[in-house]
């Protein structure tokens, strides 16, 4: 079990710091977007990246997604092929469809929508981008699906170096602000298509079959309604403060969120390391145990991460970014710690996917999004941001709840409820210590704070959370370190 144990984490661990490079490029390049941008400028992009976001979850009507479920399917690598070769027509005919659409009747629509966002040029190169950035989500999930994580990493990797490159010249080099990072983003994404398309077409044959796609289709579109409630739940806040706020403010909160889409980044890193072998061995309950395990260890990673961002968030805001982006340090936490309850849910979603209930999914989704929309519009013009940030808490607990009670019902898994609870309890009171001990001054701070994250695992320890196996395991690799 441990050998099985040792494979998932390796390919873990490829996958999580492929994800993080890509999807992390936001959160590094802080230093010059809180230095060099304006945190109107700032608020700009904070707008438009939800667009961007909800058009990548509709292009194809997700159809992409019915890849990773079907793919296992196909024992006879020709059919295989062919489907593959489906999917990426579909997908990128209609990519193609709705960008001249949206191009076409772009101002008159965007206009009711973000009506203090212009659509020449922000909403049009976002458009453009998220179109065009379609090209490289099928190689991706065939890498996973195939089990190549090395070959993940380098696209992620290759993607990584082409959009932080090109950002930086626009946004440094020509000084060109949320503009020029928009340009560089469509001009990345134009480069990276070219083997992104090459990978695909080397796995697939030119084929295409409506009988394929219908069934696709018909895994793929009950879950619309679950991506349109996971947009909301996720992006919609910003649409709404884009209403009710300044550029400004709402600069600050895009700032204070990046901290929770970089835990979301881990997240998701994780999943997508564990889905294939999941969705293989979910059947076997001869796998229970290892299923259980594995969860404990995620929840223990990505809850230990949440503490030290939450935790640390405000000097990371005081150290690297503008004195004018101070504030946002107070929407960090709750952002945090909602997508933490988001990292749980994915565990029960996980069964409901694989036993094709996505009904279920969507109708969680949907009803949660709802909620948060509404507490936005209630309490956000009242309250400014710093509701938005709990009422993103306050959204996402529900949905674990909501998804959790029903995937039980159905596809019920064996989780290790003292250790996870255990795990949840400590950083929880940690976090509240850090907050309340922790001195006025900037560097005092950083020491307490980081002395109180260093007890968590020794908290973890003392407190008996390891097994006696995992114990002797721990210490023989320590001794070896030694």
């Amino acid at each position: 079990m441990f050998d099985k144990l040792k494979r998932l984490a390796g390919q873990s661990f490829i996958y999580t710091s492929a994800e993080l490079l890509r999807s992390s490029l936001a959160f590094l390049l802080l230093p010059i977007y809180t230095t060099i941008l304006t945190p109107a400028d700032y608020g700009i992009l904070g707008v438009v990246g939800p667009l961007y976001a909800f058009l990548s979850f509709f292009l194809g009507l997700g159809i992409q997604n019915s890849l990773t479920r079907f793919y296992f399917d196909y024992s006879d690598r020709k059919k295989l092929q062919e489907y593959i070769g489906t999917v990426a027509i579909f997908l990128l005919g209609s990519s193609l469809g709705l960008s001249v659409l949206l191009t076409v009747g772009g101002p008159r629509l965007f206009g009711l929508v973000l009506p203090q966002t212009p659509f020449f040029p922000f909403v049009l190169l976002t458009v453009w981008n998220a179109c065009i950035s379609v090209t490289r989500v099928l190689p991706l999930i065939l890498f996973r699906v195939e089990e190549q994580p090395a070959r993940y990493a380098a696209l992620n990797l290759i993607d990584f170096l082409v959009t932080t490159g090109l950002i930086i010249y626009f946004v440094v080099g020509l000084r060109r602000g949320a503009l020029g990072n928009l340009e560089a983003q469509v001009i990345a994404a134009v480069i990276i298509a070219v083997p992104s398309l090459w990978i695909t077409a080397r796995r697939s044959r030119l084929h295409f079959s409506w009988g394929q796609v219908g069934a696709s289709l018909a895994f793929s579109l009950p879950l619309l309604p679950h991506l349109l409630g996971n947009w909301i739940l996720n992006l919609s806040d910003r649409v709404v403060l884009d209403q009710f706020v300044s550029k400004a403010d709402l600069g600050l909160y895009t700032l204070g969120y990046q901290f929770g889409l970089l835990l979301n980044i881990l997240a998701v890193a994780l999943n997508n390391a564990w889905v294939p072998f999941f969705y293989k061995h979910a059947g076997d309950r001869e796998h229970d145990e290892l299923v259980s395990l594995f969860t404990t260890y995620q929840v223990l990673v990505v809850a230990g991460l949440a503490l030290a961002l939450a935790l640390l968030s405000r000097e990371a805001i005081e150290i690297v970014a503008a004195p004018s982006y101070l504030m946002a340090y107070q929407v960090a936490p709750w952002i945090i710690f909602g997508y933490l309850a988001r990292f749980l849910y994915l565990f029960p979603v996980n069964g409901l996917f694989y036993a094709k209930r996505t009904h279920w999914v969507s109708l969680g989704t949907l009803l949660t999004g709802a909620l948060n929309i509404g507490l936005n519009l209630w309490l956000v013009p009242r309250y400014g941001i710093l509701a938005a940030a709990v009422n993103t808490f306050i959204a996402f607990a529900v949905l674990l709840i909501v998804i959790y009670s029903i995937g039980q019902r159905i596809f019920p898994i064996r989780y290790q409820y003292r250790r996870i609870g255990q795990i949840l309890v400590l950083a929880a009171g940690l976090y509240a210590t850090g907050a309340w001990l922790a001195p006025d001054s900037l560097w005092p701070r950083v020491a307490v704070k980081t002395a109180i994250l260093a007890a968590f695992p020794l908290l973890l320890w003392v407190t008996g959370f390891l097994s006696p196996a995992e114990r002797k395991r721990l210490t023989g690799l320590w001794q070896k370190v030694l």
